[in-house]
């Protein structure tokens, strides 16, 4: 049996029984083009053969059984696709301005990225910016904003009372950590002030609990005998250093 390739022309010579009805793939083994090629009409019965001679179930791509072209045919090449490679990359102005214009830019976003991250620091912790940086206290006083630098809140009361010796101021409070680590608890300062603020007299005294821990609560307690008479007022804060 002969077989044509459909593409180049190449003929074949193949055995009897080789393609058997209703017929099998091929490919061409000079163009490797595949096609179906139907079982001829006058192929006779295919006769049994041993296992080890049976022919390749795979395409015939026989080589050796390959035929001179017909007269008059034209081969025709078997067209390849090749896919050129990118060009190299050369150094020249356009790409120097560009990598200078990624790298300012990426510089621009990392400054606002961490101007961003300290102005939200500043106006959402100040009690954290105060802790960590005392003198920024008075910045946020001048923008009416209140801190506390210590990492302590006191809530104090005081009453005036009677004993035998005369009035006596009771003071008694409350020292609490806001803080998530402990703290030593600093002293705290009391004042006696007239009505126009000017202070006439001032003590400190030490809290029950020398150190805190997070978010811990502490107490304090302090007594005035025979206070000033124009004391109108009383401060309670903590201690500066050297007070």
């Amino acid at each position: 049996m002969i077989i044509t390739c459909p593409r180049c022309a190449t003929r074949y010579l193949l055995e009897a029984g080789v393609v058997r009805p209703p017929g099998r793939q091929v490919r061409c083994a000079r163009c490797q083009h595949t096609w179906f090629q139907e079982s001829g009409a006058e192929l006779p019965k295919p006769i049994p053969v041993p296992v080890e001679e049976q022919a390749p179930a795979g395409p015939v791509t026989d080589k050796s059984r390959m035929l001179p072209p017909p007269p008059g045919s034209i081969p025709q090449p078997v067209p390849r696709f090749e896919i050129p490679p990118p060009p190299p990359l050369t150094p020249g102005p356009y790409g120097d301005r560009q990598r200078a214009r990624s790298r300012s830019l990426a510089g621009v976003m990392l400054v606002l990225a961490i101007v961003t991250g300290l102005v939200a620091l500043v106006l959402f912790m100040p009690n954290t910016v105060a802790q960590m940086w005392p003198q920024s206290a008075s910045l946020y006083e001048a923008l009416g904003m209140a801190v506390n630098t210590r990492g302590f809140k006191i809530i104090a009361t005081h009453t005036q009372e009677l004993d035998a010796t005369g009035p006596v101021i009771s003071i008694k409070g409350q020292i609490i950590n806001e803080t998530e680590r402990e703290l030593a608890v600093p002293k705290v300062r009391l004042a006696v002030r007239d009505n126009s603020g000017r202070e006439i007299y001032h003590w400190t005294v030490l809290a029950d609990q020398q150190r805190l821990g997070p978010k811990e609560q502490g107490t304090f307690s302090a007594r005035r005998e025979s206070p000033p008479s124009d004391a109108a007022d009383l401060e309670v804060r903590f201690a500066r250093e050297g007070e």
